[in-house]
């Protein structure tokens, strides 16, 4: 089996290759540690939610599947109703593992203990990371490979509006100062902070964008090849002017008085004058501090 990483971004191929695992109370040898319902995944009609807890060094994945179609359920006006109506994710938790096999296990808590009523799918392990809902950002920029796909699940994420975005006009200004680049291949991110009302915020921002790693075949069928190769071509754009930034670099910053975690970034400030800084669309900076957790259903 790929790694989890490969399988979490594959789920269309690889879900149903997952090995079947069912919860329930755990015989002989057993220990009791927190888990994390990190949030919700899916493809097609799958409706799947994700959780781990961690044993030593290797934090063990899990998917439940809810048993139905959320989207046509919701149309339907969340009919019939269901357990997890409401539940805010994520969502810290407590289950009891088999020592001597640590994936077989538990849950303790009363209203998630639901999900041992259906099978689940073991995904595997990968390596744990300590202090996940409370991390702040030098932890989380140390240890980002790591932190890569549980970031969408742990922090909130802003569409990063560019300099010129019309509903940013208005907001107040300031000017944020470049950290540098941490991370590598893929999960390689560019990080910024500035002040807000005396508060400093800290913001990562993936450096390659997934639409880059695409072809113009592959992006956007419904757009003209002349309007795909232009959306790539941004993307790119994107990925080499944060690769030429230099650690203490200064760029405008206008953020929104009533939420200062959203804002549009750039230009670039430099002595012989403002120099653009091109973004791509549906760009996301994840806030690392203040430590702000997206709240999902």
């Amino acid at each position: 089996m790929p790694d989890v990483r490969t399988l979490l971004s594959e789920l269309r191929t690889w879900h149903s290759r997952l090995p079947d695992q069912q919860a329930a109370p755990v015989q002989g040898l057993a220990a009791t540690c927190e888990a994390l319902l990190y949030g919700e995944l899916g493809y097609a009609d799958e409706t799947l939610f994700l959780y781990g807890y961690s044993v030593g060094e290797d934090e063990h994945c899990f998917l439940y599947d809810t048993p139905w179609d959320e989207v046509h359920r919701a149309l339907g006006g969340g009919h019939p109703p269901e357990w997890y109506d409401g539940l805010e994710m994520p969502r810290s938790f407590q289950v009891r593992y088999a020592v001597a096999e640590p994936r077989r296990h538990e849950i303790l808590d009363p209203l998630l203990r639901e999900m041992m009523q259906r099978p689940l799918r073991y995904v595997g392990t990968r390596p744990a990371v300590p202090h996940l809902l409370t991390a702040g950002a030098e932890a989380l920029l140390r240890d980002i490979q790591e932190w890569d796909e549980r970031l969408r699940f742990l922090r909130r994420g802003y569409t990063l509006l560019a300099a010129d975005e019309p509903r940013a006009e208005g907001w107040t200004q300031a000017v944020a100062r470049f950290g540098g680049l941490v991370g590598s291949g893929s999960a390689t991110y560019a990080h910024y902070r500035y002040a807000a009302a005396g508060t400093n915020y800290v913001f990562a921002v993936k450096c390659q964008p997934p639409l880059a790693r695409m072809t113009p075949s592959s992006h956007a069928p419904m757009n003209s090849r002349k309007e795909r190769r232009a959306h790539l071509a941004l993307a790119r754009r994107q990925e080499q002017g944060f690769r030429l930034l230099s650690p203490g670099e200064e760029l405008q910053v206008r953020f929104n008085p009533v939420d200062p975690g959203e804002h549009a970034l750039g230009p670039i400030l430099r002595s012989v004058g403002p120099e653009p800084l091109e973004l791509s669309s549906s760009v996301v900076a994840f806030q690392l501090e203040p430590v702000r957790l997206p709240r999902s259903r």
